[in-house]
């Protein structure tokens, strides 16, 4: 699967490389997402947002490690990244969010 890693320059693959090499598989990323035991449209966040479960359950589909797809999310070792907020907040996510209602 490392034909689309381009190992020069260490890039991430594009998003419909990935959807396109599941489909290549005979797979369905919704499908992916219901098998791992989450909402089918969960797996799309990991497209184009870190989110190491899902990034798993994509690469195990395809052969590979998550680095492998996503070096620019991992370390060396293979460990995922922790973003700043995530440091200094001890959080992975935002303490709050928006509320669409809101005015």
């Amino acid at each position: 699967m490392n034909a689309t890693f381009n190992p020069r320059t260490g890039e991430d693959w594009h998003r419909e490389q990935i959807k396109a090499a599941v489909r290549m598989r005979g797979l369905c990323l919704s499908q992916l997402s219901e098998d791992a035991g989450y909402e089918p449209s969960s797996i799309y966040r990991a497209l184009v947002r870190p989110w190491p479960a899902m990034e798993r359950v994509i690469a195990n589909a395809l052969g590979c490690q998550p680095q492998d797809i996503w070096p620019s999310r991992y370390d060396r070792a293979g460990n995922p990244l922790v973003s700043r907020e995530a440091k200094r907040t001890g959080r992975r996510r935002p303490s709050h969010r928006q509320n669409r209602g809101a005015a």
